[in-house]
């Protein structure tokens, strides 16, 4: 244990912890979890988005007397995406560390989380390192012994464009080496409507980039309760799923998702390639009318390859083709109100 521990002596883990509102049961057992870990070589930043005074001081007693935690409140609130990138930037200032992990404030980590990331990210000269979970209740019963069969995740499969239509990285499972802090940073800004998450953005950057370690080991006991900002969904990805959420909105089409997916795929593009070719790669554009085939050949690959995102490439499809429609039915019966009005 001492010959495997002296291994790992060059690397030192920032772990950052988001936090706003935490229950004060999950994050005390979240915080002992990080306490026991097998390698010791960490520090843990908590970027707060504004709890209510009373947590604060909760989480300021919580970590009292151990300097391994530094707690910083944030100014004003950032929203989950932009508290992580915050965590990031702070780390970005730290020559001493080597890697990041990533924690929410709900669950629990396996003690050798930090040390079997490690190993594999370095075993494997990975970018990014993740893993399956757990998945449990409020109460920390098992629900399911593993997130990635109960959603059917195949992220062995996945490339850039595959994440594109689907997630399958959980950010509080990722390890990532500290020369990817530059590409990642600044995160791209999101408004309005638009939202994906952190780890998405982690997870597309890495792909880009370089190699991603899976390894399908449990190491994080991911809580299912009422207030997760992201829970496990059965299914997720599948066309079943996307079905019954769509019956479940009497037949609606918001197109909001397609909105979402859309302004991440540009962010991703408009970072890393220029401009023209940037819009020739996109599968998931903003204004070029294509009635989602791009979008449609992606889903058919998803399907050959074992990467399980055909629902969700079909929940896009049909979002990009009325968009597509729409607009091409509108130029239309402009142009013919233009012509029979002279």
């Amino acid at each position: 244990m001492e010959r495997e521990e002296s291994a790992l002596q060059p690397f030192k883990v920032g772990i950052v912890l988001a936090t706003y509102n935490c229950d004060r049961t999950y994050f005390k057992q979240q915080i002992d979890s990080i306490k026991r870990q097998t390698v010791s070589q960490w520090v843990c930043f908590i970027t707060d988005d504004g709890s209510a005074p009373d947590i604060q001081d909760f989480i300021r007693a919580e970590i009292a007397h151990d300097a391994r935690f530094t707690y910083y409140v944030q100014p004003q609130n950032l929203g989950a995406y932009h508290n992580f990138e915050a965590g990031i930037q702070y780390f970005s200032h730290r020559p001493d560390i080597t890697h990041l992990a990533f924690s929410d404030q709900d669950d629990i980590w396996h003690h050798q989380k930090l040390e079997i990331l490690l190993r594999e990210i370095e075993s494997q000269e990975a970018l990014l390192a993740h893993s399956d979970l757990e998945l449990i209740d409020a109460q920390g019963q098992q629900l399911h012994p593993s997130v990635w069969d109960y959603e059917k995740r195949c992220p062995e499969n996945l490339n850039t464009k595959l994440l594109l239509l689907r997630n399958s990285v959980t950010g509080c499972t990722v390890m990532i080496r500290r020369s990817l802090i530059s590409d990642l940073l600044p995160f791209p800004k999101q408004y309005g409507s638009t939202a994906w998450y952190h780890d998405h953005w982690m997870a597309l950057v890495a792909s880009h980039r370089g190699h991603i370690a899976h390894l399908r080991q449990p190491l994080v006991k991911y809580r299912q309760h009422g207030d997760n900002v992201v829970g496990a969904r059965e299914f997720a990805g599948t066309i079943r799923v996307e079905l019954e959420e769509w019956l479940a909105k009497k037949c609606r089409l918001t197109l909001k998702s397609y909105s979402i997916h859309e302004a991440l795929s540009r962010a991703f593009y408009q970072r890393f390639y220029p401009p023209k070719i940037a819009a020739k790669l996109n599968p998931i554009p903003e204004n070029r009318i294509d009635f989602g085939v791009p979008i449609l050949k992606l889903g058919i690959y998803s399907v050959i390859c074992g990467y399980g995102a055909r629902g969700c490439a079909l929940r896009l499809w049909v979002n990009k083709f009325v968009l597509d429609w729409l607009k091409v039915k509108d130029w239309f019966f402009d142009h013919v109100l233009i012509f029979s009005s002279k």
